[in-house]
Protein backbone atom coordinates (compact mmCIF):
# COMPACT_ATOMS: atom_id res chain seq x y z
CA UNK A 1 0.00 0.00 0.00
CA UNK A 2 2.76 2.09 -0.27
CA UNK A 3 2.58 2.96 -3.69
CA UNK A 4 0.65 6.38 -3.82
CA UNK A 5 -1.01 8.22 -7.05
CA UNK A 6 -2.66 11.97 -6.99
CA UNK A 7 -5.72 12.26 -8.57
CA UNK A 8 -8.41 14.44 -8.81
CA UNK A 9 -11.92 13.98 -8.92
CA UNK A 10 -14.58 16.50 -9.30
CA UNK A 11 -17.97 17.45 -7.97
CA UNK A 12 -20.27 18.50 -11.12
CA UNK A 13 -23.00 21.33 -10.42
CA UNK A 14 -25.20 22.93 -12.33
CA UNK A 15 -28.55 24.91 -13.01
CA UNK A 16 -31.47 23.91 -14.26
CA UNK A 17 -33.83 26.40 -13.65
CA UNK A 18 -34.77 26.17 -10.31
CA UNK A 19 -33.17 23.20 -9.69
CA UNK A 20 -29.68 22.37 -9.01
CA UNK A 21 -28.32 19.27 -10.13
CA UNK A 22 -25.05 16.86 -9.90
CA UNK A 23 -23.13 15.18 -12.61
CA UNK A 24 -22.29 12.00 -12.37
CA UNK A 25 -20.47 9.14 -15.15
CA UNK A 26 -20.93 5.36 -15.50
CA UNK A 27 -17.21 4.30 -16.14
CA UNK A 28 -16.99 0.28 -17.97
CA UNK A 29 -14.08 -0.64 -15.41
CA UNK A 30 -16.39 0.60 -12.01
CA UNK A 31 -19.73 -0.25 -10.83
CA UNK A 32 -22.17 2.05 -10.53
CA UNK A 33 -21.71 5.89 -11.27
CA UNK A 34 -19.52 8.42 -9.37
CA UNK A 35 -17.82 11.85 -9.92
CA UNK A 36 -15.26 12.50 -13.33
CA UNK A 37 -11.82 11.40 -11.46
CA UNK A 38 -8.48 11.40 -13.26
CA UNK A 39 -4.75 11.03 -12.53
CA UNK A 40 -2.73 13.86 -12.17
CA UNK A 41 -0.22 13.44 -15.11
CA UNK A 42 3.34 14.98 -15.22
CA UNK A 43 3.52 18.35 -15.05
CA UNK A 44 0.20 18.88 -14.59
CA UNK A 45 -1.86 20.61 -11.28
CA UNK A 46 -4.50 18.59 -10.14
CA UNK A 47 -7.06 21.77 -11.13
CA UNK A 48 -5.76 20.76 -14.85
CA UNK A 49 -6.38 17.34 -14.84
CA UNK A 50 -9.44 17.82 -13.18
CA UNK A 51 -10.59 20.20 -16.54
CA UNK A 52 -9.34 17.65 -19.03
CA UNK A 53 -11.17 14.88 -17.44
CA UNK A 54 -14.42 16.25 -16.93
CA UNK A 55 -14.36 17.45 -21.15
CA UNK A 56 -13.12 13.89 -21.48
CA UNK A 57 -15.68 11.87 -19.50
CA UNK A 58 -18.66 14.62 -20.09
CA UNK A 59 -17.81 16.98 -23.10
CA UNK A 60 -18.69 19.83 -20.78
CA UNK A 61 -16.20 22.48 -20.25
CA UNK A 62 -16.48 23.42 -16.66
CA UNK A 63 -15.65 26.00 -13.73
CA UNK A 64 -13.72 25.89 -10.70
CA UNK A 65 -14.83 27.18 -7.34
CA UNK A 66 -12.16 28.39 -5.17
CA UNK A 67 -12.30 26.52 -1.70
CA UNK A 68 -14.54 27.51 0.76
CA UNK A 69 -12.98 26.02 3.99
CA UNK A 70 -15.96 24.21 4.47
CA UNK A 71 -14.76 20.87 6.29
CA UNK A 72 -16.07 17.49 5.14
CA UNK A 73 -18.94 16.30 6.39
CA UNK A 74 -18.49 13.95 9.75
CA UNK A 75 -19.26 10.78 8.62
CA UNK A 76 -17.15 11.18 4.73
CA UNK A 77 -14.85 7.75 5.04
CA UNK A 78 -12.08 9.23 4.21
CA UNK A 79 -9.54 10.97 5.84
CA UNK A 80 -7.69 14.37 4.77
CA UNK A 81 -4.05 13.35 3.79
CA UNK A 82 -1.99 16.43 3.29
CA UNK A 83 -2.49 20.28 1.73
CA UNK A 84 -2.41 21.13 -2.24
CA UNK A 85 0.78 23.14 -3.67
CA UNK A 86 -1.87 25.29 -5.40
CA UNK A 87 -2.79 28.70 -6.12
CA UNK A 88 -6.19 29.60 -3.76
CA UNK A 89 -8.05 29.81 -7.01
CA UNK A 90 -7.58 26.43 -8.54
CA UNK A 91 -7.01 24.83 -5.16
CA UNK A 92 -9.04 21.61 -4.64
CA UNK A 93 -11.40 22.15 -1.70
CA UNK A 94 -9.96 19.25 0.39
CA UNK A 95 -7.07 16.17 0.24
CA UNK A 96 -7.96 13.23 1.09
CA UNK A 97 -6.32 9.58 1.13
CA UNK A 98 -8.39 6.57 -0.39
CA UNK A 99 -7.35 3.02 -0.71
CA UNK A 100 -7.27 1.97 -4.32
CA UNK A 101 -7.84 -1.19 -6.32
CA UNK A 102 -5.84 -2.58 -8.80
CA UNK A 103 -6.43 -0.84 -12.27
CA UNK A 104 -4.09 -0.01 -15.77
CA UNK A 105 -1.91 1.60 -13.30
CA UNK A 106 -0.24 -0.67 -10.94
CA UNK A 107 -0.88 -4.49 -10.84
CA UNK A 108 -1.98 -4.32 -7.66
CA UNK A 109 -3.39 -2.09 -4.80
CA UNK A 110 -2.24 1.53 -3.88
CA UNK A 111 -3.12 4.62 -2.30
CA UNK A 112 -4.96 7.62 -4.03
CA UNK A 113 -3.85 11.09 -2.91
CA UNK A 114 -7.25 12.46 -4.13
CA UNK A 115 -7.39 16.30 -4.74
CA UNK A 116 -11.31 17.12 -4.43
CA UNK A 117 -12.65 20.07 -6.58
CA UNK A 118 -16.08 21.42 -6.94
CA UNK A 119 -16.62 22.90 -10.30
CA UNK A 120 -19.98 24.01 -12.26
CA UNK A 121 -21.21 23.87 -15.83
CA UNK A 122 -22.84 27.14 -16.92
CA UNK A 123 -24.55 26.13 -19.77
CA UNK A 124 -25.69 22.85 -19.07
CA UNK A 125 -28.48 22.11 -21.62
CA UNK A 126 -26.77 20.08 -23.99
CA UNK A 127 -22.23 19.02 -23.73
CA UNK A 128 -19.68 21.29 -26.29
CA UNK A 129 -18.16 17.45 -27.28
CA UNK A 130 -19.59 14.52 -27.08
CA UNK A 131 -18.05 12.87 -24.03
CA UNK A 132 -16.17 9.17 -23.27
CA UNK A 133 -18.82 8.04 -20.62
CA UNK A 134 -22.24 7.08 -20.23
CA UNK A 135 -23.05 10.99 -18.17
CA UNK A 136 -26.19 12.14 -16.56
CA UNK A 137 -27.42 14.43 -14.15
CA UNK A 138 -29.06 13.80 -10.72
CA UNK A 139 -31.05 16.03 -8.31
CA UNK A 140 -30.23 15.77 -4.26
CA UNK A 141 -32.96 12.60 -3.90
CA UNK A 142 -31.86 10.49 -7.20
CA UNK A 143 -28.30 11.40 -5.24
CA UNK A 144 -30.01 9.53 -2.35
CA UNK A 145 -30.92 6.19 -3.95
CA UNK A 146 -27.51 6.09 -6.64
CA UNK A 147 -25.66 2.97 -7.08
CA UNK A 148 -22.59 5.02 -5.94
CA UNK A 149 -19.60 4.70 -3.71
CA UNK A 150 -20.36 5.58 -0.25
CA UNK A 151 -18.35 8.63 -0.32
CA UNK A 152 -19.67 10.08 -3.52
CA UNK A 153 -23.55 10.34 -1.70
CA UNK A 154 -22.25 11.94 1.68
CA UNK A 155 -20.16 14.59 -0.31
CA UNK A 156 -22.24 14.77 -2.70
CA UNK A 157 -25.23 15.64 -0.40
CA UNK A 158 -23.98 17.76 2.02
CA UNK A 159 -22.31 19.87 -1.20
CA UNK A 160 -26.60 20.39 -2.51
CA UNK A 161 -26.08 22.73 0.42
CA UNK A 162 -23.32 24.70 -0.64
CA UNK A 163 -22.88 25.09 -3.80
CA UNK A 164 -25.65 27.23 -4.78
CA UNK A 165 -24.24 29.93 -2.56
CA UNK A 166 -20.64 29.43 -3.13
CA UNK A 167 -21.73 30.18 -6.78
CA UNK A 168 -23.56 33.53 -5.98
CA UNK A 169 -20.71 34.95 -3.94
CA UNK A 170 -18.16 34.52 -7.36
CA UNK A 171 -20.63 37.00 -8.71
CA UNK A 172 -19.34 40.70 -7.34
CA UNK A 173 -22.48 42.53 -6.47
CA UNK A 174 -21.92 46.12 -7.70
CA UNK A 175 -23.60 49.16 -6.64
CA UNK A 176 -26.99 49.92 -8.80
CA UNK A 177 -26.55 51.83 -12.44
CA UNK A 178 -29.10 54.02 -12.80
CA UNK A 179 -27.84 55.66 -15.49
CA UNK A 180 -26.91 52.41 -17.61
CA UNK A 181 -30.53 50.91 -16.70
CA UNK A 182 -31.95 53.85 -18.22
CA UNK A 183 -29.42 53.73 -21.10
CA UNK A 184 -30.65 49.93 -21.52
CA UNK A 185 -34.11 51.06 -21.35
CA UNK A 186 -33.61 53.84 -23.87
CA UNK A 187 -32.31 51.40 -26.64
CA UNK A 188 -34.85 48.38 -25.70
CA UNK A 189 -37.68 50.52 -26.45
CA UNK A 190 -35.93 51.87 -29.80
CA UNK A 191 -35.29 48.52 -30.82
CA UNK A 192 -39.09 47.28 -29.97
CA UNK A 193 -40.62 50.21 -31.82
CA UNK A 194 -38.24 49.38 -34.67
CA UNK A 195 -39.27 45.83 -35.23
CA UNK A 196 -43.18 46.11 -34.03
CA UNK A 197 -43.32 48.71 -36.86
CA UNK A 198 -41.60 46.79 -39.86
CA UNK A 199 -43.91 46.42 -43.14
CA UNK A 200 -44.61 43.54 -44.43
CA UNK A 201 -42.09 44.27 -47.57
CA UNK A 202 -38.91 45.34 -46.50
CA UNK A 203 -37.27 48.51 -48.79
CA UNK A 204 -33.62 48.82 -49.63
CA UNK A 205 -33.99 51.61 -46.75
CA UNK A 206 -35.62 50.18 -43.85
CA UNK A 207 -33.14 47.09 -44.10
CA UNK A 208 -30.00 49.52 -43.88
CA UNK A 209 -32.06 51.72 -40.63
CA UNK A 210 -32.75 48.19 -39.07
CA UNK A 211 -29.00 46.93 -39.45
CA UNK A 212 -27.77 50.29 -38.68
CA UNK A 213 -30.04 50.20 -35.10
CA UNK A 214 -28.87 46.57 -34.52
CA UNK A 215 -25.43 47.13 -34.90
CA UNK A 216 -25.13 50.28 -33.24
CA UNK A 217 -26.63 48.40 -30.25
CA UNK A 218 -24.53 45.45 -30.66
CA UNK A 219 -21.10 47.50 -30.40
CA UNK A 220 -22.52 50.07 -27.41
CA UNK A 221 -23.05 46.60 -25.72
CA UNK A 222 -19.93 45.29 -26.43
CA UNK A 223 -18.32 48.41 -24.55
CA UNK A 224 -20.52 47.99 -21.84
CA UNK A 225 -19.55 44.60 -21.44
CA UNK A 226 -15.86 45.04 -21.43
CA UNK A 227 -16.68 47.71 -18.59
CA UNK A 228 -18.63 45.92 -16.55
CA UNK A 229 -19.18 42.40 -17.40
CA UNK A 230 -22.31 40.99 -18.11
CA UNK A 231 -25.31 43.50 -16.46
CA UNK A 232 -27.76 41.42 -14.48
CA UNK A 233 -29.96 42.42 -12.41
CA UNK A 234 -27.82 43.84 -9.13
CA UNK A 235 -25.88 46.11 -11.70
CA UNK A 236 -29.42 47.09 -13.43
CA UNK A 237 -32.47 45.66 -11.69
CA UNK A 238 -34.78 43.41 -13.47
CA UNK A 239 -35.77 45.57 -16.24
CA UNK A 240 -32.05 46.33 -17.20
CA UNK A 241 -30.86 43.02 -17.44
CA UNK A 242 -33.94 42.09 -19.70
CA UNK A 243 -33.37 44.74 -21.96
CA UNK A 244 -29.56 43.64 -22.16
CA UNK A 245 -30.60 40.08 -22.94
CA UNK A 246 -32.82 41.39 -25.76
CA UNK A 247 -29.68 43.68 -27.37
CA UNK A 248 -27.52 40.58 -27.18
CA UNK A 249 -30.53 38.46 -28.87
CA UNK A 250 -30.66 40.71 -31.73
CA UNK A 251 -26.80 40.67 -32.14
CA UNK A 252 -26.62 37.94 -34.45
CA UNK A 253 -24.69 39.61 -36.91
CA UNK A 254 -21.49 39.25 -34.87
CA UNK A 255 -22.23 35.74 -33.51
CA UNK A 256 -18.93 34.97 -31.96
CA UNK A 257 -19.86 38.08 -29.96
CA UNK A 258 -22.58 36.70 -29.13
CA UNK A 259 -21.74 33.20 -28.10
CA UNK A 260 -18.91 35.03 -25.76
CA UNK A 261 -21.82 36.82 -24.01
CA UNK A 262 -24.06 33.41 -23.88
CA UNK A 263 -21.48 32.46 -21.06
CA UNK A 264 -20.94 35.41 -20.03
CA UNK A 265 -25.01 35.63 -19.16
CA UNK A 266 -25.06 31.85 -18.30
CA UNK A 267 -22.74 32.69 -15.06
CA UNK A 268 -24.92 35.46 -14.25
CA UNK A 269 -27.81 32.94 -14.04
CA UNK A 270 -25.52 30.59 -12.21
CA UNK A 271 -25.06 32.93 -9.78
CA UNK A 272 -28.71 34.28 -10.11
CA UNK A 273 -27.97 37.50 -11.27
CA UNK A 274 -30.00 36.86 -14.34
CA UNK A 275 -33.29 35.12 -15.34
CA UNK A 276 -33.10 31.20 -16.84
CA UNK A 277 -35.46 32.11 -19.74
CA UNK A 278 -33.02 34.48 -21.22
CA UNK A 279 -30.50 32.24 -21.49
CA UNK A 280 -32.67 29.64 -23.12
CA UNK A 281 -33.67 32.10 -25.66
CA UNK A 282 -30.12 32.91 -26.72
CA UNK A 283 -28.81 29.54 -26.52
CA UNK A 284 -31.71 29.14 -28.86
CA UNK A 285 -31.17 31.71 -31.31
CA UNK A 286 -27.49 30.89 -31.10
CA UNK A 287 -28.04 27.38 -32.43
CA UNK A 288 -30.30 27.93 -35.38
CA UNK A 289 -27.79 30.44 -36.90
CA UNK A 290 -25.22 27.59 -36.77
CA UNK A 291 -23.83 27.99 -33.36
CA UNK A 292 -24.61 24.30 -32.57
CA UNK A 293 -24.27 21.07 -34.57
CA UNK A 294 -27.55 20.70 -36.71
CA UNK A 295 -28.33 23.87 -35.45
CA UNK A 296 -30.96 22.22 -33.07
CA UNK A 297 -32.75 24.22 -30.29
CA UNK A 298 -33.50 23.00 -26.78
CA UNK A 299 -36.12 25.43 -25.78
CA UNK A 300 -37.74 25.95 -28.70
CA UNK A 301 -37.93 29.61 -28.62
CA UNK A 302 -37.23 30.48 -32.15
CA UNK A 303 -39.98 29.91 -34.65
CA UNK A 304 -40.02 30.04 -38.68
CA UNK A 305 -43.20 30.63 -40.90
CA UNK A 306 -43.62 27.65 -43.53
CA UNK A 307 -44.75 28.11 -47.16
CA UNK A 308 -47.99 27.37 -45.92
CA UNK A 309 -48.43 30.35 -44.00
CA UNK A 310 -48.09 28.41 -40.07
CA UNK A 311 -45.46 28.91 -37.42
CA UNK A 312 -43.59 26.55 -36.22
CA UNK A 313 -40.58 26.05 -34.19
CA UNK A 314 -37.07 25.77 -35.35
CA UNK A 315 -35.94 22.17 -35.18
CA UNK A 316 -35.55 20.77 -31.80
CA UNK A 317 -32.78 18.72 -30.19
CA UNK A 318 -35.00 16.67 -27.76
CA UNK A 319 -38.97 16.94 -29.12
CA UNK A 320 -39.69 15.03 -26.05
CA UNK A 321 -37.76 16.20 -23.39
CA UNK A 322 -38.71 19.86 -24.56
CA UNK A 323 -41.39 20.64 -22.54
CA UNK A 324 -39.60 19.67 -19.05
CA UNK A 325 -36.72 22.16 -20.48
CA UNK A 326 -39.08 24.94 -21.19
CA UNK A 327 -41.06 24.82 -17.62
CA UNK A 328 -37.08 24.54 -16.03
CA UNK A 329 -36.13 27.52 -17.02
CA UNK A 330 -39.87 29.36 -16.73
CA UNK A 331 -41.38 29.28 -20.28
CA UNK A 332 -44.89 28.57 -21.11
CA UNK A 333 -45.57 25.13 -23.45
CA UNK A 334 -44.91 24.90 -26.73
CA UNK A 335 -48.02 24.98 -27.72
CA UNK A 336 -48.61 28.29 -25.92
CA UNK A 337 -45.86 30.12 -27.58
CA UNK A 338 -46.97 28.26 -30.88
CA UNK A 339 -50.28 30.07 -30.58
CA UNK A 340 -49.12 33.49 -29.06
CA UNK A 341 -46.70 33.95 -32.00
CA UNK A 342 -49.74 33.11 -34.49
CA UNK A 343 -51.76 35.69 -32.67
CA UNK A 344 -48.85 38.32 -32.82
CA UNK A 345 -47.99 37.44 -36.76
CA UNK A 346 -51.79 37.52 -37.67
Amino acid sequence: MDTRHLVASVYLFARFGATWRMGVTAHSRLSGETVPRAHVEPGESSAQAAVRKCLEETGYRVRLLPPTGHPLPADYPHAQGGQAAESAGTAPWWVVSRPAAADNRPADQHLHVDHIHVAVVDRPYGPRTPGEHLFRWVTVDELVELDAPADTGILGSALFDVVPATAATQRPRPQRDEELRCELLRRRDIDQEFRDNLPAQLTEEISARWKEVDEDNTEWLRQVITRVGWPGRALCGDEGAEAAWLLAQHADRQPRLQGAWADLLAEAVTAGDAEPWHLAFLEDRIAIHGGTEGGLQWFGTQFQKTPGSQWKPFPICDPEGVGQCRAEVGLDTLAERAKRIAEEND
